[in-house]
């Protein structure tokens, strides 16, 4: 799978990740890029270097399958190996589901993000129109849950020290119908 992201065999607008031996290939929607775009604008404004935040990387998890997500933030040391960080990097990872109550999203990066210990995970849903904010990472999830409805402010203190404050009013939603 790195082979074939790594020359450029993705079509445009789609995201491929292999999840529990299976390809999962998704195009990305409007709602998906214009959320994470806000995320990343508010990162930035956090004074985040755009070098530590990026989206649909290939993240490496040690054992399991790899990852991509929408956008991570790492620490400042994070390495760089080709085009794909560890795990053990990351400090935050946000995911906007593609479809309603997505299992990948809720259940099993759930379970891999806490158990690799990534402090924060937030999905940002169109559907529910909530933001759940996921910290205190353990072996099978995280010890702390909370939700948030869209146009709430969402924040967070990475690691480093810094301090992240999402303005979520602007997050686009979308019906459960895939409208």
């Amino acid at each position: 799978m790195s082979d074939l992201i790594e020359r450029g065999g993705i079509p445009e607008g789609y995201k491929v990740e292999v999840f529990d031996g299976r390809v999962i290939m998704t195009p990305q929607s409007p709602e998906q890029d214009w959320t994470v775009s806000d995320v990343k604008d508010a990162v930035k404004a956090a004074g985040i270097a755009r070098e530590r935040v990026f989206g649909d990387v290939l993240i490496t998890f040690p054992g399991e399958n790899d990852a991509a997500p929408d956008l991570t933030v790492v620490g400042f040391d994070a390495e760089r190996r080709k085009n794909s960080y560890s795990c053990l990097d990351v400090l935050a990872v946000v995911e906007v589901p593609s479809e309603p109550e997505d299992e990948k999203d809720y259940v099993r990066n759930v379970q891999k993000y806490g158990r690799f210990g990534i402090d924060f995970y937030m999905i940002a849903d169109p559907f529910k129109k909530t933001v759940t904010l996921m910290s205190e990472p353990h072996a099978s999830g995280y010890g702390r849950v909370v939700e948030t409805p869209y146009g709430q402010p969402v924040g967070f203190t990475l690691a480093t020290g810094e301090r992240v404050e999402i303005d979520t009013s602007t997050f686009p939603t979308r019906g459960g119908t895939g409208v």
